[in-house]
């Protein structure tokens, strides 16, 4: 059996950022990639959670892509991480 964790999913539309939290844990330290995504670790190097800068902006069209990374970053389903993004896209469309 897969433990796969809940994500919870926040969208600040005013600043086009999308958090997603595996845990709500403090995050011990933040690792910007070169996309603009920052990956938050816990005291023991478990990733709890990612922020997306302009999630709007530049990922909107490269939803797959994104995808990817959230899956292989969590180990979950890429159709796990697509569910998220869907989360996140509704949660825009409503806000």
């Amino acid at each position: 059996m897969i433990n796969m964790p809940s994500f919870n999913v926040t969208y600040d539309r005013d600043s086009d950022v999308l958090y997603i939290s595996a845990r709500k844990v403090a995050a011990h330290r933040g690792v910007e990639d070169a996309q603009g995504i920052v990956w938050r670790y816990d005291r023991e190097g478990e990733l709890i959670g990612i922020t997306v800068v302009d999630f709007y902006d530049r990922w909107y069209g490269h939803r797959p892509e994104l995808a990817r990374k959230i899956s292989e970053g969590f180990h979950v389903p890429e159709r796990v991480a697509t569910t998220v993004i869907n989360h996140a896209i509704e949660t825009l469309r409503n806000s």
